[in-house]
């Protein structure tokens, strides 16, 4: 069975805005630049769907058209995957999580 560990946040003073300076409230809900997202979750959820609409594109005739890489479309592939796996989703769901209950704090 998984042990399940609580961190309890309530003793620590987090200046938010030193710590969540990567997006920023807007009107409904955060931007980055000029990029609108709602939380943490859904910045990685639109980079995860970037990298698969990478992924799907080199599904095409010209994408292995490289003569000094053999097989790049291969390659290309392997290394989007491999990003979309990085894409911390359970860290995101932590900082979301810290960003909700500090804000009720104020």
């Amino acid at each position: 069975m998984k042990n399940n560990k609580i961190l309890d946040l309530s003793h620590m003073e987090l200046q938010l805005e030193a710590y969540f300076s990567s997006i920023t409230p807007q009107k409904n809900g955060f931007g980055v630049s000029k990029l609108q997202v709602k939380d943490y979750r859904d910045l990685l959820f639109k980079l995860e769907s970037l990298l698969n609409v990478c992924i799907l594109a080199l599904d095409n005739q010209n994408s292995a058209n490289h003569s000094h890489i053999p097989e790049p479309d291969v390659n290309i592939q392997a290394v989007l995957e491999l990003a979309a796996q990085l894409i911390p989703f359970p860290e995101a769901e932590f900082l979301d999580e810290v960003r909700e209950r500090k804000l009720g704090e104020r």
